[in-house]
């Protein structure tokens, strides 16, 4: 349960306009400093190219730090200083068939559907981009960081930043591989009365990535079984067999070193943590190997107008196809090499903290990249009090509960008054936004939320702010209450009864893993990390999207 020190704060929009926060990749936490600048830039720079790619009326996507925290808005095609209301309907059909830069995006549009663009994306990050990605990722791993002199340290922090800078930008630019598909797929769901949840749990078993812990990890279940023994660290998990010890260094080689619990670097991966390896490890269980079967879409189909039946087939098959990239491109090209800028200024925070110019090394991640030198090679910039003060007031902002949104509402575009490429794309993108629940509403504080599932859970709520936290205190059955969930709880999930998470909607990772893995969870609960107390009886009821506390 989360203890920290809590203290009023002012939240004003950074600018006209309704802001949104970005709380479901690493919850209401600051940024650290670190990474402000280059955060910013490259998801900007990434966006931008997406909606130019996909043909959308916007120039990309504005992001801004209130307190250290994400807000971000979109920006539309020919929007001033001081954004105004989307004219009327009809005003805006004759913009979008008249104004040059509308007619030229729908062009592109078009283009986008007909040649099926996603699939460019998704073949080009499987047939090339993967294994370059892969290769570049285990090179800079490869380096001995504790063996650089101080100049050397500091020009390999520098490459780390530019190669997470690239790979940043570069999974934004090609995230409509699957935020197309699988947002005109379940555009046209909501328009055929498709409830989101029974549509999105058609698209189960397609994103190989939710899974490849577990598989990778399938060898040490089987030797661990048996043996008939209860390992009690990682090299004893190891010194079972040939099999157990390569599946245990393949994964920690791929996996040990991303970024697991957030987006930024100032949390723990695996590779810092033994407990946490020996947990995920213990936790592993057999995957099949074959490949699920596609989820039977027979009963959600038979709901469509007949002669619309073919259509809801064809976009559920380009839906699954793009989904295929959807974790795997970010925990390569994001996670890893955010990770691995983590593993860069750790050992300059060792240094620093050695030489007293640090308190501690993690707090190498509230420096400013144009800090890191001076103050690594001649002593010169903040002190150890100052960057301490720095990391205790990401603290004190992330206890404060940052809002939703800031500034005024905004009404939507007329999307019926574009053309039909154009309108399909606009759709589709915002369709998906709403399913990830980057664009809902908060629940209220009845615990109520998107249910995952089906049945009704009973069992004692483990109340996690991080994965550390979880993967030490969890126990079999246990349900986990936390702000958002990422690749690290994957190795856990299996050993979990039920799963109620704060931040999401039914297409965001906590809701994809919790079908994967068939746990009843609810999710976007807001405020359950506090509401709920550690240690508690709760029910988890996905068919009522509702989460119980038993007294």
């Amino acid at each position: 349960m989360d203890t920290r020190e809590r203290v009023d704060l002012t939240f004003e929009a950074p600018g006209p306009g309704a802001w949104e926060l970005d709380a479901t990749h690493r919850g209401r936490r600051p940024l650290t400093h670190f990474l402000r600048g280059s955060f910013v830039r490259e998801v900007e720079a990434g966006t931008k190219i997406l909606v130019e790619r996909y043909g959308l009326p916007l120039t990309g996507i504005r992001m801004e730090l209130v307190n250290g925290c994400i807000y971000m808005r979109p920006t539309g095609l020919g929007e001033g200083a001081k954004p105004k209301p989307p004219p009327p309907a009809l005003i805006m059909k004759l913009i979008a068939r008249l104004h040059p830069e509308m007619r030229r995006r729908n062009r592109t549009a078009a283009q986008a559907w007909d040649e099926k663009r996603w699939r460019l994306d998704v073949d080009n990050w499987f047939g090339e981009e993967r294994a370059a990605t892969i290769a570049t990722n285990l090179e800079l791993q490869s380096v001995d960081v504790a063996s650089l002199d101080d100049e050397a340290l500091v020009e390999h922090v520098a490459a780390l930043l530019g190669h997470f800078s690239t790979q940043a930008r570069l999974n934004l630019e090609n995230h409509g591989g699957d935020l197309i598909p699988a947002g005109d797929f379940l555009a046209h769901c909501k328009a055929w009365g498709i409830d989101f949840g029974d549509a999105a749990d058609l698209l189960r078993g397609s994103s190989p990535a939710t899974i490849e812990t577990a598989e990778l990890l399938t060898p040490v279940a089987r030797a661990i079984e048996a043996s008939g023994q209860s390992p009690t660290s990682v090299e004893q998990i190891r010194a079972l067999g040939s099999d157990a010890s390569d599946a245990v260094d393949s994964w920690l080689e791929h996996h040990g070193w991303r970024l697991v619990t957030s987006d930024d670097i100032d949390k723990p991966t695996l590779a810092e943590r033994p407990a946490l390896q020996l947990t995920a490890l213990l936790a592993a269980t057999v995957v099949g190997p074959a490949a699920p079967e596609p989820p039977d879409s027979s009963i959600v189909r038979a709901k469509i107008p007949t002669a619309s039946q073919p259509l809801f087939d064809e976009l559920l098959a380009e839906a699954r196809y793009g989904m295929r990239q959807r974790d795997d491109i970010v925990g390569v090209r994001w996670n890893w090499s955010g990770g691995l800028l983590r593993r860069g200024l750790l050992e300059a925070g060792r240094r620093l903290t050695v030489n007293g110019r640090l308190e501690k090394p993690d707090h190498a991640m509230e420096l400013s990249p144009d800090e890191l030198e001076p103050l690594l090679i001649s002593g010169t910039g903040p002190t150890s009090s100052e960057l301490a003060a720095r990391a205790k007031n990401r603290d004190l902002v992330e206890a404060a509960n940052p809002p939703d949104t800031l500034g005024d509402p905004e009404p939507p575009p007329p999307i019926d008054a574009f053309p039909q490429a154009m309108a399909r794309a606009t759709a589709a993108l915002v369709t998906a936004l709403e399913a990830e629940g980057l664009s809902s509403e908060p629940s209220s504080e009845d615990l109520t939320g998107t249910g995952i599932g089906s049945g009704t859970y009973r069992g004692t709520a483990r109340v996690a702010t991080s994965a550390d936290d979880a993967l030490e205190r969890l126990q079999p059955g246990d349900v986990l209450v936390a702000p958002f969930t990422g690749p690290a709880y994957n190795s856990i999930l299996p050993i979990l009864g039920g799963l109620v998470v704060e931040a999401g909607g039914p297409m965001c990772h906590a809701a994809i893993v919790a079908r994967e893995f068939g746990l009843p969870a609810v999710i976007g609960v807001s405020g359950a990390a506090t509401l709920i107390p550690d240690g508690a009886t709760v029910e988890v009821d996905p068919e009522a999207g509702i989460v119980r506390i038993i007294p």
